[in-house]
Formats: structure tokens, sequence, C-alpha cells
């Protein structure tokens, strides 16, 4: 139960709100990649190198159809919320929540004052850890693996309907509390709370309403890219159509239709995505985290860094690194 202290923040107009009542027709353009766009940057959102972000739903305002380039959860505290993805409006409610992964577009109609909405930023660094814990299969990881690793150009979206919603709940108060009164720790504790959150979510497959393709290919992609990930540094096609019964040739077809790459393109973003987070996050040195990954020619894998991200390691390091 929140205390009333932070019911109070909650009901109380921020200035972004009274902006809006006071009759602003625009959306705030400063939170878009730039002026022109319509995606939503998590890096404006998501401050420190931080992971994850927690907002309140800014209401009286209607706002037009617009992406993300993160993974975000809406659940609605209190009221409803109306959402327009293609040509469907969604509404959902109270205790209810809405993940769209970031190639969905999506317009939100205007929230009135009873409507109270919060809005989960979430970058794919904080689900990746998550989707290696979890082994079994389940709707929920299959639609973040996709988010996080497919390549296809695919709006999809969940809706979870609670029908016993309380330890939810309990973990939505929890994280409203750790947004408005933050302590020690905070940011440990949240992320943990979010985590425990899309566990609880994962452990109810009846609750959810899904705009999702599950066609026999879909879910066999799933398989391949939890493979991928785990498998970066020396998985084989040969292993992997071993380890789900499914030919060589099959595979490389799936691949290629579902991601528009091929197998090997696959493993290398992997492998140079895995280099990346190493170089940002620790300080191993570059030909330590080159032999950690499987790479062997040293030319080679400088080619292939500064090819993806047109710097050298040590460059990329000198400007993202978040290790003391």
């Amino acid at each position: 139960m929140l205390n009333q202290r932070i019911l109070e923040k909650l009901v109380n107009f921020t200035d972004e709100e009274i902006a809006n009542l006071n009759g602003r027709k625009t959306v705030d353009k400063s939170i878009f990649i730039n002026e022109s766009s319509n995606i939503v940057d998590g890096d404006k959102l998501v401050f420190n190198d931080q992971q994850l972000a927690v907002r309140k739903h800014a209401r009286f305002m209607d706002y037009p159809k617009h992406k993300h380039n993160y993974i975000e959860l809406i659940y609605v505290y209190s009221g409803q919320s109306t959402h327009i993805i293609g040509e469907r409006k969604i509404k959902i409610g109270k205790n209810e929540l809405l993940l769209l992964n970031q190639k969905i577009e999506h317009a939100v109609e205007y929230c009135g004052e009873e409507d109270i909405l919060f809005n989960f930023i979430i970058k794919p660094d904080f689900l990746e850890f998550l989707c290696t814990m979890i082994k079994n299969e389940n709707q929920v990881l299959n639609f973040i693996f996709d988010a996080l690793y497919s390549y296809k150009n695919a709006g999809e979206y969940l809706i979870f309907k609670p029908q016993n919603g309380e330890l939810i709940r309990s973990y939505i108060e929890s994280i409203i509390t750790k947004l408005y009164e933050p302590q020690l720790n905070n940011e440990l504790e949240l992320k943990l709370l979010v985590g425990l959150l899309l566990c609880e979510l994962m452990n109810h497959p009846e609750d959810i309403e899904a705009e999702q393709s599950n066609s026999p290919d879909k879910l066999v992609i799933s398989l391949i890219l939890k493979y991928i990930v785990s498998h970066y540094r020396d998985g084989t096609l040969d292993e992997l159509s071993n380890q789900i019964h499914i030919p060589n040739y099959q595979l490389c077809k799936i691949i290629k239709k579902q991601t528009g790459r091929t197998f090997v393109e696959l493993i290398q973003n992997e492998r140079i995505q895995v280099v990346a987070k190493l170089l940002k996050t620790t300080e191993m040195p570059v030909a330590d985290i080159m032999t950690e990954i499987g790479y062997e020619n040293t030319t080679y894998f400088y080619h292939l860094f500064k090819k993806f991200y047109n710097q050298t390691p040590r460059e990329y390091r000198r400007t993202n690194s978040m290790a003391k």
C-alpha cells in the first residue's frame, strides 16, 4: 500500500501536465531522436548509463503516433488508457499492462485526472541477462527475445489482464515507492523489482492477449536466437541443427526469412555486441576480450569492430566506458 505522501504526488499535476492543461498542443520533442523524428529516444529518458527508468505518464494530452528505440511496459495504476495500434483501438484498465516492442507504432489518447499510468523504459541490456537465466519456453520470453535479437521490422505487443493481480500490484507499488522516495541501493532494488515483475507476468500465460505471430518459423527463430546468445563464442550451424532437429538448409532459409541475415552474421553481431559491453563495463585488456569472445585473428577483429561501430575498440572504450 502506498503511503499518503506518494498518493498525493500521484494525483498532483506535474509541470508537463500543467502545460497541457494550459493549452499546449504539441508533445515535448526534446525526448525524441531529433525534431523531425517520431522515435522517442531511450537515452534521453534513462540517465547515467542506467538500464531502465520508470515515469508517470503525463495526462491531459493526445499523444500522436510514435515509436521507441527501447521496450516499453505500460501499467495502469488507476482509471484507464486507450492506445491506437494500426487500425485497432486498445483499452487497458486498472491493474492491466501493455508491453510494446521497439518496432511498433502507437498513439495514446487523452488521459484524464483519474487516469494514472506508469511507463517503464527498458533498455535491451537489462533484458539480456533475464533471458539467459530463464530456460522454459513462454510467450513473454519469446516476445523479449524477438524484440532484442530479431532484425525484422515487425511491430508486436502483449496485453496482460491479470486475474489475480495482488502480487503484481505489490511489485508495482514497491517500484513506485523507489521512484518517489529513493534510498541507498535504489537502482539495484529497482532492477530486482522489475525483474520480479516480468517473471510474474511470465508465470501466467493465461492472462496474456497477444498481437504476435506464432507461425512455426517464428517459434523456431526464437530457439535459434536463444542458441546464438548462449553459444556466440563457438556455436555452429551443425550443432544447432542437431539440437533442434531441423536440417541445416532449412535452418538457413528460416534464419534468412525471419531476420534478413545469415547464421554467421547473427553470430558475428552477437559477438561484437558482447565485446562492446565488455569494453564499456570492464577494464579487461582488448587482447583478452578478443580471446574471451573467440577471435584469434587480431586484424580481422579490429576490422570487424570498426565496421560495426566506426571506431577502434580503444576509441570506443574511451568514449563509452562505464568502468570505474
